[in-house]
């Protein structure tokens, strides 16, 4: 800070030495001083307001490669209550200065890859696990001081609201308005939440498979003016609302996604509605501009790779260890990746398995489907789930053996897209169940 202010002030000396030999002016030591104050105070403000900036151009694989965040499970919210208990000493916190309305991104490239697990796990960062903190930090920052979501990543996992495999639990919301003395309330309907919004409040709720994911995910709402909610996504990227089930039910504004409460009320699968008081009377807007970013993409023409695991290798629906496992590959297989993503391949059977247990062997070219079933009806071999991602991920569907499905597309040499006339389904399934 010292260096800093050395620094300007010789800027300011050297301009206005500049401006008196042009203009014959004479400034004083004081003028100088006030001056450089001035330069200072507009310097802080642009460090303090920390919000992300870029918003980076990914695709629906890396999202749907994200760790599945519980929403429903008993057992799941039990936990989250244990670690709250146990919490029961709360830190004394510092924050930044105030320095208004804040987004965060849980992909920001300033901590997208930080560690953010409680079993040692490399594969859980910030970038697949961390919209529970980076929602926290949204509000801390924009109610009370800039605190970043790394470090409230680290509080929750410090204090034992990080989970195992399924991101962090829904009481690590009640702590944070604790620990930084903010009011807070829960609310379920939409409806209340709306006129909370309208009156001051924050909100973040848990998604399901819906309009902001398609696996489970927090968000944080920030206003409703009457004809839109206004929502802070923490893993918006560019495009997000442009696929072809969330494409016209909803806007991109910058870094806000617009949403009619009709929509949220029918695409967002929302639950329980954490509402925390603003009670600052000097609220600041959030002027950061955002622009897209390129990223490397996770999707190429693929390699073939061995199974280096001696036990053999677990195949899972999605990319962590909080996904169910759906087959596995033995010690010595030649398997071939189509797609990677946070130390996890996609396997061209739809899996995904970790990568620290395979070893790369040469590079393939996967061919486009040769298989042309589009139309035909099948019947269920056995009793079986079908899937609503591509990838086999996201929810599923239990049928039971001989259920009639008409294919509607080809999507991969393993994976069709089908109709289920006896439930007017559609979702995702491997071939091999078929009869």
């Amino acid at each position: 800070m010292k260096n800093k202010k050395v620094l300007i002030t010789a800027i300011v000396t050297v301009i206005l030495a500049i401006a008196g030999m042009i203009f014959g002016i004479k400034y004083t030591d004081n003028d100088i001083k006030e001056i450089t104050e001035g330069v200072e105070t507009v310097v802080e403000i642009v460090e303090q307001n920390q919000s992300t900036t870029e918003i980076p151009e990914l695709t629906k694989t890396d999202e749907e490669a994200l760790e599945y965040q519980e929403t429903e499970s008993e057992g799941f919210e039990l936990q989250g209550e244990i670690a709250y208990n146990g919490a029961s000493e709360l830190p004394n916190i510092k924050v930044e200065e105030y320095a208004g309305l804040t987004y965060y991104s849980q992909i920001d490239s300033r901590w997208k890859n930080k560690i953010y697990t409680a079993i040692g796990d490399t594969t859980q960062t910030m970038g697949s696990s961390a919209c529970g903190p980076t929602c926290a930090a949204m509000v801390v920052s924009s109610i009370k001081g800039t605190f970043l979501p790394p470090d409230m990543a680290d509080l929750f996992v410090k204090y034992g609201f990080r989970s195992a495999h399924n991101g962090t639990y829904w009481s690590a919301f009640r702590w944070t308005a604790d620990v930084f003395d903010i009011g807070y309330k829960e609310v379920y309907k939409l409806d209340e939440a709306c006129e909370l919004l309208q009156n001051g409040y924050y909100l973040v709720t848990a998604c399901g498979n819906g309009l902001f994911t398609t696996g489970g995910h927090f968000i944080m709402l920030y206003d409703y003016d009457g004809t839109y909610i206004k929502v802070y996504d923490p893993y918006l990227y560019n495009g997000k609302f442009n696929t072809s089930t969330r494409r016209g039910k909803a806007i991109v504004d910058g870094n806000t996604v617009l949403v009619t409460k009709d929509n949220f009320r029918a695409y967002a699968n929302y639950g329980t509605f954490f509402a925390f008081k603003n009670d600052r009377t000097d609220v600041k807007e959030n002027t950061t501009k955002v622009t897209p970013t390129k990223v490397e993409t996770n999707e190429f023409t693929g390699y073939t790779a061995k199974v280096t695991a001696k036990s053999g290798l677990y195949a899972r629906s999605g990319a962590s260890i909080s996904y169910s496992i759906r087959s596995g590959y033995g010690y010595g297989k030649v398997i071939t990746i189509v797609a990677e993503s946070n130390g996890w391949g996609k396997t061209s059977d739809g899996y995904w398995v970790c990568l620290q247990y395979v070893s790369r062997i040469g590079n393939a070219i996967i061919p486009s489907s040769s298989r042309n079933t589009v139309g035909q009806y099948k019947r269920l071999k056995s009793n079986v789930k079908l899937w609503s991602n591509p990838s086999l991920s996201g929810t599923s569907y239990s049928y039971l053996k001989n259920t009639q499905i008409k294919i509607l597309e080809n999507v991969s040499q393993d994976v069709d897209k089908v109709y289920v006339p006896a439930t007017g389904r559609t979702a995702y399934i491997n071939i091999y169940w078929y009869k």
